[in-house]
C-alpha cells in the first residue's frame, strides 16, 4: 500500500507559533524519514481552510483531500498543537485506520480528551502509559485517518449535534468518531505519541501537566 499523505489544518487564521515551527520541522523530517521502512516512495501535501465555520472547513478540507486519488492517509493536526517531528511516524507504525494522540484541553484542570471504548471515562496517559489503547473518540487535535474511513463515512461528516442531558452542542469530531465505529472501524490512541505533542494555550499542555490550578508548574514540552 502506498502511502500519500495530505495534512489538513482547519483553522480560525491564528496560528500558534509552536504549531508554525512544528510544521517546518515535520517538513524536514519526512523528506528524509519514511512512514513506513519499506516504502521506496511517498508523498505529502498541505490543505488549509480559513473561516470560523469549523465543520464546514473540515468537511471541505476532507473533500479536498479525497479530489486526488493517490491520497491514502489525511492527518488532521489542529492550528494550536505543537508537536516533535516524529510524531507522524509512530502513529503510522501501527497501520490502524484511525489513530490519534490523546492531549489536554487548554482550560484547567485540562482534562485529556480521549474516551475509553466503553464510553465511560476519559483515558489518562500516564508516565507507564504505552503502546495502542482502543478509544470511543480522540478528537482531531493530531489524528491519522485512512481514507477508505472517510469514503465509508458519509456526509455531513462533521455536524454539530445538541445533548438535551448535558444541554450544550457537541464537538465536530464526536459524530465522526461514533459513524465511524458503527462503520466499523476502530478507533485507537498511541501513548508514546501522546507524549510528543502539546495543546498551545496560556500554558503548553502536557500530557504530564498538573492543571488542578493556574499557578502550578507545568509539564515542558518535547523538542524532538
Amino acid at each position: 500500500m502506498p502511502f500519500n499523505l495530505v495534512i489538513c489544518t482547519p483553522s480560525s487564521g491564528h496560528c500558534r507559533t509552536s504549531f508554525a515551527f512544528s510544521i517546518a520541522r515535520l517538513t524536514g523530517y519526512l523528506a528524509t524519514h519514511r512512514p513506513w521502512p519499506e516504502l521506496t516512495s511517498w508523498s505529502y501535501d498541505f490543505a488549509m481552510l480559513e473561516g470560523s465555520g469549523i465543520s464546514t472547513n473540515r468537511e471541505r478540507l476532507t473533500r479536498q483531500a479525497l479530489a486526488n486519488p493517490d491520497t491514502t492517509h489525511v492527518l488532521w493536526i489542529d492550528d494550536d498543537m505543537g508537536f516533535a517531528a516524529d510524531t507522524l511516524h509512530l502513529l503510522a507504525r501501527w497501520r490502524q485506520p484511525i489513530v490519534g494522540c490523546n492531549y489536554r484541553t487548554r482550560s484547567p484542570p485540562s482534562e485529556f480528551t480521549a474516551l475509553n471504548a466503553a464510553e465511560t471515562a476519559r483515558i489518562q496517559t500516564t508516565a507507564q502509559s504505552s503502546g495502542l489503547e482502543a478509544a470511543a473518540y480522540t478528537g482531531f487535535g493530531f489524528c491519522l485517518i485512512e481514507r477508505k474511513v472517510f469514503e465509508v463515512v458519509p456526509e455531513p461528516r462533521y455536524p454539530l449535534l445538541w445533548s438535551p442531558t448535558l444541554g450544550d452542542y457537541s464537538t465536530e469530531d464526536m459524530p465522526f468518531f461514533e459513524k465511524a465505529l458503527a462503520a466499523g472501524f476502530n478507533c485507537y490512541v498511541d501513548h508514546d505519541a501522546s507524549k510528543k505533542i502539546w495543546h498551545c494555550g496560556n500554558l503548553n499542555y502536557v500530557w504530564n501537566g498538573d492543571y488542578t490550578g493556574h499557578t502550578e508548574m507545568h509539564g515542558i514540552a518535547p523538542s524532538s
